[in-house]
């Protein structure tokens, strides 16, 4: 298995870089390969793109969004180079709606066009299940930012993978911060019905269990309802500590405020698709107190993630709110690949694709989310989820769980952040003393090429300076 690394100056752009890059425009190309600027290919270059189906519109669109304008930037940062060897990058991009349906038909469209290589693929999990046999079928490797049901990589397909972690890391690890953290043991569970959110609260559930959690009720409800009052009623009755719901912000924000009205004073639990600013605008004051689970390590404390966040902000003029970290990391893996397989003298876009999931999958990625590795499945070996506490509608960091080991707190976090920070000063200050004055030892050569010029002595207490 070959090792190749994402050049560090193309993941990390400095922020002068990010804001002349708005020259080149932010939006991908929602018309096909035949509308607009998608035929591309001019003066003798090949036309190449990075495809990507995500919701632009719907009930998801201002996560979509993110995570277009975070392929975008990357799609940005990247043309030049491709430029330089021959080849004309574009961004295509299409609209899955977060609907099943309009994302199998999207699929075809971008497969269809001969020019994508690679694709960032779905926020929802149930429009990657059906659309990953197509991706497959294409021979086109399709790499999610942000889906989690763990069926997803268990087709065995070559061509897909992921960035997050799947729900039964998501769900075990919740059911542990719950029980081992928030010392909460009676629990109320309610699902979206859907793959993902089901999915995720049946994992929750089966090993809360195994843990000690006393589940009390697990109740479905639909994606689009508003009135969960009478399922609310019939939970209170129960007297639970907390109420987990598996789903997205839409369906948590109602539930939510809906508890406090019926003056239910359960802590809500909820997932990364309840993770955002609209899960604020819907619940409003009373999503106060609220616990959400979200990959990784969060980003305002890595320092993988600064250059990018600080980018991201400049270039669109709004904060990063979820996965646009995510989506930008696989946009870089699918760039990184393709543009391997070009300084391997691959012309052909039909190669390429070959080349790009052979590629994509293998060896170390680097990145905002630090070093990206996958498993035989496609899945990211970084399983962890940080929780937060909402308080006055911002997220409060709690603690980041690790699959097989402990519960880092917040505080703990901080001090070994601020450890590694005294360290790296120390041995800063260490290499700096050690290398003023420093000459070669009395009765030793200069090292090679480093002899002062015939004639000269080196000046007193200064190495001789090297060759050119």
């Amino acid at each position: 298995m070959s090792i190749f690394r994402t050049p560090r100056a193309r993941l990390f752009p400095t922020l002068a870089a990010a804001v002349a890059a708005l020259a080149l425009g932010c939006g991908g190309d929602l018309d096909g390969p035949d509308g607009g600027d998608a035929g591309g290919g001019g003066g003798g270059m090949v036309d190449v793109a990075l495809g990507a189906v995500l919701p632009v519109s719907g009930p998801n669109a201002s996560v979509g969004k993110e995570m277009a304008d975070a392929s975008q930037m990357a799609v940005d940062e990247w043309s030049a180079r491709f430029a330089e060897k021959g080849f004309d990058l574009r961004f295509y991009l299409q609209d899955d709606a977060s609907d099943p349906k309009q994302a199998v038909s999207a699929a075809y469209a971008v497969t269809g066009d001969s020019a994508v290589f690679g694709l960032v693929a779905h926020y929802n999990s149930g429009c990657f299940l059906p659309a990953a046999n197509i991706y497959a079928q294409a021979g086109t490797m399709a790499i999610s930012p942000a889906t989690t049901n763990v069926e997803i990589t268990r087709k065995g397909l070559p061509q897909i993978a992921r960035v997050t972690p799947h729900d039964g890391v998501q769900g075990e690890l919740t059911a542990a911060f719950v029980k081992d953290h928030l010392k909460l043991t009676n629990i109320a569970v309610v699902h979206d019905k859907t793959q993902y959110g089901q999915g995720l609260a049946e994992v929750f559930r089966d090993h809360g269990k195994t843990l000690g959690l006393e589940i009390q009720s697990f109740d479905g409800v639909n994606v689009g309802d508003k009135d969960f009052k009478a399922l609310l009623t019939k939970i209170r009755e129960a007297n639970p500590e907390a109420v987990y719901f598996g789903g997205l912000y839409d369906e948590a924000g109602f539930l939510v405020r809906q508890m406090r009205e019926l003056q239910m004073t359960a802590t809500f639990i909820s997932d990364d698709g309840s993770f955002g600013q609209d899960f604020f605008d819907v619940g409003g004051d009373a999503t106060e107190g609220a616990i959400l689970s979200f990959p990784g390590t969060p980003l305002d404390k890595m320092a993988t993630a600064q250059a990018f966040m600080k980018a991201f902000e400049a270039k669109y003029e709004r904060k990063v709110q979820n996965y646009g970290p995510y989506a930008y990391d696989t946009a870089n893996i699918l760039l990184a690949a393709a543009f391997q397989s070009i300084e391997g003298g691959r012309k052909e876009v039909a190669k390429m694709r070959e080349e790009v999931v052979k590629n994509a999958r293998a060896g170390e990625h680097d990145g905002a989310l630090g070093v990206t590795r996958f498993d035989d499945n496609g899945d990211t070996l970084n399983q962890q989820y940080s929780f937060y506490k909402v308080e006055n509608k911002d997220w409060t960091f709690l603690g980041t769980a690790t699959r097989g080991g402990a519960i880092v707190t917040a505080a703990e976090l901080e001090a070994q952040a601020a450890e590694a920070a005294a360290n790296a000063a120390a041995n800063a200050e260490g290499e700096g003393e050690g290398a003023e004055g420093e000459a070669a030892p009395e009765g030793e050569a200069a090292p090679e090429g480093e002899a002062a010029p015939e004639g000269e002595a080196a000046p007193e207490g200064e190495a001789p300076p090297a060759a050119e």
